[in-house]
């Protein structure tokens, strides 16, 4: 099947600056998702979308392409879907599917996105999207809301005979999204009955949004490369 690599690195966050592109064991933070995909062997294209020339000439180097994004598609208030629905709009090739690789998780390799690659293409006529996911922190029984009153009264459960092991509630990890192009289009997200799920362990799901994530994601990837 034709598929390309998506990754896209908005420059200016305003957590970690230049989050993207910050230094992880002596690599720019994106330029491992680039690998990823470009070891896969597997895709037609590996796409960088970006505003920047500087993070541009970074995927260029790495071995991507690059796209680079109108004004409107780089502020605060473009989606992902705003970006991806633009950038299959003008991909020159007909593809069965694209895959997201968001460049916040670095610990996701080329094995994990083949993986994925094989599970969804044994039920591509089932399913129209893949999204990884990951054992959650805390089962659905453990997080509610507090209103204004500061009470507990959504949390009227006898935790005492809580058992971490009886509840299996996973979320997404934010490391490999997968979609039809039209079937993305249409529905706007990746989500639903019609979504393939590909579970990863919690090593390989770091992501980075904020200097804890960060941290952390250094651990991880000195471990790895033995350091």
């Amino acid at each position: 099947m034709k598929k390309i690599a998506i990754i896209p690195a908005r420059s200016g966050s305003k957590g970690l600056k230049d989050k993207n592109i910050i230094d992880l064991c002596g690599k720019p933070l994106m330029v491992y998702s680039i690998e990823a995909a470009l070891k896969a062997e597997c895709f037609d294209k590996v796409i960088v979308s970006t505003d920047s020339e500087k993070y541009g000439e970074i995927a260029i180097s790495a071995g991507a392409e690059v796209m680079y994004r109108g004004e409107e598609l780089s502020n605060d208030k473009a989606t992902t879907y705003d970006v991806l629905k633009d950038l299959i709009g003008r991909v020159d090739c007909n593809i069965d599917y694209f895959v997201l690789l968001q460049p916040t998780s670095p610990m996701r390799n080329s094995e994990h996105v083949l993986e994925a690659i094989r599970k969804f293409e044994e039920n591509f006529e089932k399913f129209d999207f893949l999204v990884s996911m990951t054992g959650a922190d805390h089962a659905k029984v453990l997080v509610n809301p507090i209103d204004d009153d500061e009470s507990l009264k959504y949390f009227d459960t006898d935790f005492a005979n809580y058992r971490r092991q009886a509840f299996k509630d996973y979320c997404p990890n934010g490391a490999i999204f997968m979609g039809k192009p039209d079937k993305y289009i249409q529905k706007g997200h990746f989500f639903g009955e019609k979504s393939l799920s590909y579970i990863m362990g919690k090593y390989d799901s770091v992501d980075i949004d904020d200097e804890i994530d960060y941290e952390l994601a250094k651990i991880c990837m000195r471990k790895r490369l033995g350091l």
